[in-house]
């Protein structure tokens, strides 16, 4: 077995070594192919778990998990790396691992932008949003460009002495800063704060911030409710301009078995769905029940909440979030889908019960303080770094220090990361056997002639979730009905019936809660069941094959003797 470990963050060339060494010492459950290229030439790899002695990848109901569309969330590739490894090494042990794998397929990109990815965890790092492509500039704006100034590996924050400062030191810890009162002229000392970096075509005195060339947002790029730049920042020029997003969406599009979607981020410690951009009223009724039922095993299973990003996630009230994979793969798709924001510092330093947006905007110093404390006490320091000169070649003297976003906020120190992500590997394993399955029940055969046969095939949803996964995807038309399919040998005929068969959508036992709802009780009949009806013309002792699939609750196969039984 590949020595893999899920305490660091992966750079490229280590993901790609791990994912094809597990391709190599598991071949019959896991293949490994790019479904595209980054911007700058990199593989975006897509694994693919499933038995393969039990069906293709395509014939069986499926999840979808993506990671680190954003630079510098290195945190969901670990994770989406260890669910692969989860379903390999669990595979023959671990029930549920087992009939995952044998009955579902699980596709898995652990990076959809490895360009800005690297460089965020190059030395010295560059922490973008998405992207390295420049956009939409081609040009270097003057002003102050964030880098590490002094090559410790760690973009900090930069303290200046300035009587015009916004900040001074607080009373409960030198270290921590708060703002100064509006009425507050005397004392001191004040500071101004800014990223750590320098100045381009510094004037002597003023210090804007240069925008960034490179500022696109590829999780703003989906064509669910897309934006143009001017209103949503990061959008692109136009709906999947990127390579990374264009290879992502063909992908799901060329997989229309993917029931349940789920997207990798940092940090909130929060399971976000749809809609970003509409309120819950415009669901429809059943799949907001499904959402909370999922969500709840989630919830349940990671200590994280399932909150809606339209009501709980806007970092704007008066704004919201568009373009995001999550709303297009449900809206546009038909999936269920959500956002994994893995991580938060905060539950670990005993901070609970806060919003998960306002806080940062206003919290008492208090918390600061507990923040500090779990990195002195626990990490050893590291989650904040205590205030040091240098010199500036501009400014002069200034002090570097503050907290480390990479690897406290964005992502949780090394130590911590496989605690943080396994049980979400468990969670999508949940949801992937929660999706619907397809099976023939039975098939009834009655000899209405000497060679005139009268057969049945009766197929069943044996799954929680129904065929069309929801109901938004039979509004929208985007599934089609169960079909069966008799393939009949040159010696049989058909008298009456066609030689495929729709069935409708099927529901499965996500349509009964409790048994007093609507006051009928548990008497909803079967309608997770449905019969497809031939009369066929052949001798006895034939065999006839039948077919029965749907492309997200797959395809099942079953022969069937005409005899006088």
């Amino acid at each position: 077995m590949a020595s893999i470990t899920f305490d660091h963050l992966y750079g490229y060339d280590e993901l790609t070594t791990a994912l094809h060494s597990l391709a190599s010492e598991h071949p019959t459950l896991l293949t490994v192919e790019s479904i595209g290229r980054s911007h700058e030439g990199r593989d975006i790899w897509l694994a693919t778990v499933t038995n393969q002695a039990t069906g293709n990848a395509l014939d069986k109901p499926a999840i979808w998990v993506d990671a680190n569309i954003h630079s510098d969330e290195h945190t969901g590739s670990v994770a989406a790396l260890h669910l692969v490894h989860t379903l390999l090494t669990g595979y023959g042990t671990d029930a549920a691992v087992t009939r995952c794998v044998d009955t579902r397929t699980c596709y898995v990109v652990p990076r959809v932008n490895p360009d800005g990815a690297e460089l965020a965890l190059a030395h010295p790092p560059t922490l973008l949003r998405s992207s390295v492509r420049p956009w939409p500039r081609i040009d270097d704006a003057p002003g102050l460009v964030s880098h590490d100034l002094d090559g410790d590996g760690r973009v900090l924050t930069m303290r200046i002495v300035d009587p015009n400062g916004p900040w001074k030191t607080s009373d409960v810890d030198p270290r921590l800063l708060v703002a100064r009162a509006p009425d507050e002229f005397d004392g001191g000392p004040f500071y101004r704060l800014l990223p750590e970096g320098t100045i381009r075509e510094f004037d002597g005195a003023t210090v804007p911030i240069a925008p960034e060339r490179r500022s696109l947002d590829l999780n703003r790029q989906f064509p669910a409710a897309w934006r143009p730049h001017g209103e949503q920042p990061g959008a692109g020029p136009f709906p999947l301009s990127e390579p990374e997003t264009r290879a992502v969406a063909d992908a799901l599009v060329a997989r229309p078995n993917v029931c349940c979607y789920f997207a990798h981020h940092t940090f909130s410690a929060a399971i976000l769905r749809p809609f970003d951009d509409r309120p819950d009223d415009e669901f429809p009724t059943v799949d907001l029940q499904r959402y909370k039922v999922l969500g709840a095993r989630g919830s349940e299973l990671t200590g994280y909440p399932h909150v809606s990003v339209f009501h709980d996630f806007r970092y704007d009230p008066k704004d919201v979030i568009s373009g995001g994979a999550d709303t297009w793969a449900y809206d546009h798709l038909g999936a269920f889908a959500w956002t994994t924001e893995f991580w938060s510092p905060l539950p670990h330093a005993g901070i609970t019960g806060v919003h998960l947006i306002d806080w940062f905007a206003d919290h008492p110093i208090d918390d600061e303080r507990k923040l500090l404390a779990y990195s002195d006490s626990e990490l050893g320091g590291t989650g904040f770094v205590d205030w040091y000169e240098v010199d500036h070649p501009q400014l002069g003297r200034v002090e570097l220090g503050g907290w480390d976003l990479l690897r406290f906020w964005f992502n949780p120190p090394d130590a911590l990361i496989e605690a943080e992500i396994t049980p979400h590997a468990h969670w999508q394993i949940f949801c992937a056997l929660s999706t619907p399955q397809l099976a023939i029940r039975n098939d009834i055969v009655d000899r209405i002639g000497p060679t005139t046969w009268r057969v049945r095939i009766v197929v069943q949803n044996e799954g929680w979730l129904p065929t069309a996964v929801t109901q938004r995807a039979i509004d929208r038309k985007l599934v089609q009905p169960v079909r069966v399919e008799c393939e009949l040998p040159a010696a049989a005929q058909l008298r009456s019936g066609t030689a495929v068969q729709e069935l409708g959508h099927l529901p499965g036992r996500s349509r009964v809660s409790t048994t007093v709802a609507d006051f009928g009780g548990f008497s909803e009949g079967t309608p997770d069941l449905a019969v497809a009806d031939w009369t066929i013309e052949a001798p006895a002792g034939t065999t006839i094959e039948f077919v029965a699939r749907h492309e997200r609750a797959g395809t099942v196969r079953r022969s069937v003797l005409l005899d006088a039984r």
